[in-house]
């Protein structure tokens, strides 16, 4: 085993596509010497690679609504690199009291140009006939029409590989193992050095499942170890998503996320109709009133349900079938009668880093003079990468915030009415 020091203006822990975004940002905005580290840069386990592909800005926090529009326009810009195909988000609403909500976040909503529309049950089976289940368990419905989705793993590697082309380094296998924090005078402290553990080997489907066994119990087994490592940095960025708790703890700080598993599954429609079958391919995204979310994958239909007692914790296990006939089928048929006949291809599952308020964490950390964090967007990374990476590097470079993104600082936590609670989650 090989030990040493170096050196980096800028250190990200996290490359997962927010810290990509960030380091890109941070490039392009001139700064220099910008590193990041990563257990896991293939994005095996990453949360944006897990996720349902979905891009929307149809939120009810201003916060989100902006970063995500503003990542949304970033996406239509590059969009057959990004694969992104605007073919909105249906959002169906069996509460009266939800439903009254979000006629009422509309005028908010297409001030930044979503051109959410609103729509009766009736409405719903007449625009969109193959939803033809009974339209009197819905209350109504909203459409927005600019929202819909992309490919995040193209997201993620073109922020890569533009920082790379900008000087960034990307450190793969690096574990964040310790880190070190000083006193400053007056009350702030600093982060001088962190401490980074190479894991031995290069199989890029960790077949043997170190790199799992690591991110989920946060334990480094001494024969896995390749090197070690000390890197002095001005100013470091927490990005560690569902993990930015065990680095919060490193430095002396508790921290609201929690992670928590959220399965997805594959299917196949069986139909004998081709015309029902094409209506139901060329869906966008569409959120169910029981919480079910679904939208056609190729040939296929992707589909997803966050259990409500889902218990938080570090856990990629997906469950199977049994998944899919318990949760998601029966919510299926309660939306269109194609669902009757469908049958299970495959699964998996990921991590949300949920918060108390479902909105994410951004900003300077409160106490330090050199620590900054952007994390926990509860699902919403892919759709906020650039409106939060552009934001927060200019926070970084100028010293100022910009926009909204300062309403996302962690001391919101401390005071309940400063919460910004978000509803439209998944």
């Amino acid at each position: 085993m090989t030990s040493g020091t170096a050196k980096t203006n800028v250190l990200i822990a996290g490359g997962g596509i927010i810290g990509s975004a960030v380091a890109w940002a941070l490039a392009t905005r001139g700064v220099s010497d910008v590193a990041v580290v990563d257990l896991d840069l293939a994005g095996l386990y990453a949360s944006s690679e897990l996720n349902a592909g979905g891009a929307r800005a149809t939120w009810w926090q201003t916060v989100n609504v902006q970063t995500c529009a503003s990542t949304l326009d970033f996406f239509r810009q590059h969009q057959d690199t990004f694969s992104f195909e605007e073919r909105g988000y249906l959002w169906l609403y069996a509460n009266p009291q939800l439903f009254e909500v979000a006629k009422k976040k509309r005028e908010m909503q297409n001030g930044f140009g979503l051109g959410v529309e609103v729509l009766a049950p009736h409405e719903v089976v007449e625009r969109f006939p193959v939803l033809d289940t009974d339209p009197t368990r819905l209350v109504g419905a909203t459409f927005s029409p600019h929202d819909g989705l992309v490919n995040p793993n193209a997201v993620r590697q073109w922020f890569r590989h533009q920082a790379e082309s900008l000087g960034v380094r990307f450190l793969n296998r690096h574990y964040v193992s310790g880190v070190s924090t000083a006193r400053q005078p007056g009350s702030k402290r600093r982060v001088d050095w962190v401490e980074v553990t190479e894991i031995a080997g290069r199989d890029p489907m960790d077949q043997q499942g170190s790199i799992r066994d690591i991110l989920t119990t946060h334990v480094v087994s001494p024969d896995l170890v390749e090197s070690q490592q000390r890197i002095d940095c001005e100013l470091i960025v927490n990005c560690l998503g569902a993990w930015s708790p065990l680095f919060s703890a490193k430095v002396g700080i508790g921290d609201v996320t929690e992670p928590t598993r959220r399965q997805i599954c594959m299917l196949s429609v069986q139909h004998e109709d081709a015309m029902q079958i094409e209506q139901l391919l060329s869906l966008g995204m569409v959120v169910d009133a029981s919480d079910l979310y679904f939208h056609p994958e190729g040939k296929h239909i992707l589909a997803g349900y966050s259990i409500p007692q889902e218990a938080p914790g570090f856990d990629f296990h997906y469950d199977g079938e049994s998944f899919f006939m318990e949760h998601v089928w029966p919510r299926l048929g309660e939306c269109s009668s194609l669902f009757e006949r469908c049958k299970h291809v495959r699964g998996w599952a990921g991590l949300y880093a949920v918060t108390p308020d479902r909105s994410g964490i951004a900003g300077p950390v409160a106490g330090f003079t050199n620590l900054f964090e952007a994390h926990s967007f509860t699902g919403r990374g892919v759709m906020q990468s650039y409106g939060i990476a552009t934001e927060l590097a200019q926070w970084i470079d100028s010293g100022k915030p910009s926009g909204q993104i300062a309403v996302l600082n962690r001391n919101r936590f401390a005071d309940r009415d400063k919460w910004l609670v978000e509803d439209l989650h998944i």
